[in-house]
């Protein structure tokens, strides 16, 4: 008998515990997701607004940008090209998704739509599933991974 009430009162205290662990990764979950998704938004406004030193200081310098048609782009290759890109309209859906895959490393998931131009060339508008995955060094959560799949 009391080594079943030691049995039930280990679990229970077993369970609290982990309970209280899964909240609390929730609410760290969900505040990272804020700080990642203004992250992701900022980094749009450095697109826009031609901001190199804004977008130097956003992209690791391992960084990789892939677009809704497969081009990929290094950070070197990025800031090069922002003077010649045009970005005329962009929305965010409020919706978006943030998994933790260790302390360190966080993937985000939402969608956007945007139109842009690169070289006077014509406005094109795209409709894409985006995906970042940011890393934490010294502190500092850095872009490593900007990926875009078109959807309709």
């Amino acid at each position: 008998m009391i080594a079943r009430r030691c049995l039930m009162v280990g679990l229970a205290a077993g369970l609290a515990s982990y309970s209280s662990a899964v909240f609390g990764q929730a609410a760290d979950t969900a505040k990272l997701g804020e700080e990642l998704m203004a992250l992701e938004k900022a980094s749009w406004g450095y697109m826009k607004d031609k901001n190199l030193d804004g977008m130097r200081g956003y992209l690791a310098d391992d960084g990789l940008l892939i677009s809704a048609d497969g081009t990929r782009y290094d950070k070197r290759e990025v800031l090069a090209l922002m003077p010649d890109l045009r970005l005329d309209s962009l929305t965010i859906e409020p919706t978006y998704a943030v998994r933790m895959l260790t302390p360190d490393v966080a993937t985000l998931l939402y969608r956007v739509t945007y139109t842009s131009a690169v070289k006077g060339g014509k406005p094109e508008t795209v409709k894409v599933l985006s995906s970042s995955v940011y890393v934490r060094r010294n502190n500092k959560w850095w872009s490593v991974l900007y990926q875009e799949t078109p959807t309709k």
